[in-house]
């Protein structure tokens, strides 16, 4: 597996983008996806080399990170080539999977989120683009 991000659950991509790109000077971002299973728009902003902060606004009510944005900074993503066979070894050493969904953020492949043992979120996303 291979790092990739960390998501921050934010009340409008926009000011935090403010923030990264204008305060912080992390200049290389994405573009606005929405990701629709999800209910959510995303962004990414390169912190380091191929490494990024996933920016996460709910578009809805009902959105599963609507109650976390509060919580700012709340899982780690993986990089996978093998969803399937990953997802199999994690839940044998108990991780629990908890949604595995298709994201437009990586051009449509699957991401699954999982709680580890420790009670942390982790998501495996299927290997994507560069930005």
């Amino acid at each position: 597996m291979q790092f990739h991000h960390v998501g921050c659950a934010v009340d409008c991509i926009e000011d935090y983008l403010a923030l990264y790109r204008d305060t912080l000077g992390f200049t290389k971002v994405s573009e606005i996806f929405l990701i629709t299973e999800q209910k959510v728009r995303v962004c990414f902003v390169e912190v380091g080399s191929e490494s990024y902060v996933e920016l996460i606004e709910a578009v809805d009510d009902n959105s599963p990170i609507e109650k976390l944005k509060r919580q700012g900074y709340y899982h780690v993503c993986f990089l996978t080539q093998d969803l399937d066979q990953k997802l199999e070894d994690l839940q044998s050493q108990g991780f629990l999977l908890i949604t595995t969904f298709h994201s437009e953020a990586f051009q449509g492949r699957r991401c699954s989120f999982l709680i580890n043992p420790f009670g942390h979120l982790i998501e495996l996303a299927e290997a994507s683009p560069r930005f």
